[in-house]
């Protein structure tokens, strides 16, 4: 009987420690769940909190988080000789350059501000195709009729030789563009200097309403275009020019034009280039020149022209949902 009652007493006992060890080995593994789950959420704090002071995106280190930092314009590098047009609402003025403004999606109304007083002067340009080619078309009214009159007064001969009679005169153009936009690295998120080629023709002709002893103009920039400006006949030109984004801020641009018309020698060539910068997000500076080699009566073969120009751009740039699926980015 003493031996039974031993042998119960050390089977209670011995369920008793396997029941206290298990419970122990329960209560471990529950603190070591409990610690593994605090540790996760610790390393999602921590990666919230590296996140939060680093605003930058993965795929574009110099842009933020977000489908966009803000809304400024992003077709600074399509000049206004390229095929294509601002912005719909979107709007630039310049001194030097055409003024411009986007009445709707593909359609550009632009004027040269600074002329205005001695040649009014209005242009639409009208974007028929923009996939891989840009194609458009210019048209425009301008009249020298007051610079004219302006220019005889003071007597500049170059311009005005003695007229007695200077009619009101309208001149117009139309020019057809074609742009090639080359892109030199496409991945995507990196800020990508690019390319832009035009090439196009045109036909500038005048047209006197009334009678006219007008002469033509003396000088480099202003014998070849001076049967449209006079009213005494056309000047036709084909052009090529690049465009280069050579930084985010700076960009390079220049080209060729040869003129064909009524005026002495009957042809002229016309080179220039351009460096532009943003001095800051809406404003930005240009310096350039223009050179002339040609045959005119009165004046050497060569001339050049410096000049500079400021531009300021205001309106905001379409969002990318209009530009993949509403025709066009531009």
């Amino acid at each position: 009987m003493i031996q039974l009652a031993m042998d119960k007493s050390v089977f209670t006992l011995l369920l008793l420690l396997v029941f206290a060890f298990g419970n122990l080995e329960a209560q471990s593994n529950k603190k070591f769940k409990s610690k593994k789950r605090t540790s996760k959420r610790e390393i999602r704090k921590r990666q919230q909190e590296a996140f939060d002071k680093d605003d930058s995106n993965a795929f574009n280190p110099k842009q933020p988080m977000g489908a966009r930092r803000n809304d400024n314009r992003d077709d600074l590098l399509w000049h206004n000789e390229t095929a294509n047009t601002v912005y719909d609402k979107a709007s630039n003025i310049s001194l030097v350059n055409p003024s411009r403004y986007g009445l709707k999606p593909g359609l550009e109304l632009s004027s040269v501000i600074l002329l205005n007083y001695w040649m009014p002067n209005i242009y639409l340009k009208k974007r028929w195709r923009n996939d891989n080619w840009y194609v458009s078309s210019k048209h425009g009214l301008y009249s020298a009729t007051p610079g004219l009159n302006w220019a005889n007064n003071r007597n500049y001969s170059s311009i005005v030789e003695s007229a007695e009679h200077i009619p009101f005169i309208l001149s117009i153009k139309n020019e057809l563009l074609i742009s090639r936009l080359i892109m030199s690295n496409s991945r995507c998120g990196r800020d990508q200097p690019y390319i832009i080629f035009t090439g196009g023709i045109g036909v500038d002709f005048g047209v006197p309403f009334g009678e006219s002893d007008l002469t033509e103009m003396k000088g480099h920039f202003l014998a070849n275009r001076s049967p449209a400006l006079i009213g005494s006949g056309y000047t036709a030109y084909a052009k090529l020019r690049a465009d280069w984004q050579m930084t985010p801020l700076l960009m390079l641009g220049g080209g060729f034009k040869y003129f064909r018309g009524d005026f002495s020698g009957n042809g002229a060539l016309e080179h220039n280039m351009e460096l532009q910068t943003l001095i800051l997000p809406q404003f930005s500076f240009s310096l350039g020149y223009m050179l002339s080699i040609a045959n005119y009566t009165d004046t050497n073969s060569v001339g050049i022209l410096p000049f500079f120009d400021l531009t300021y751009y205001f309106g905001k740039r379409q969002g990318r949902q209009k530009g993949l699926f509403g025709g066009g980015m531009f």
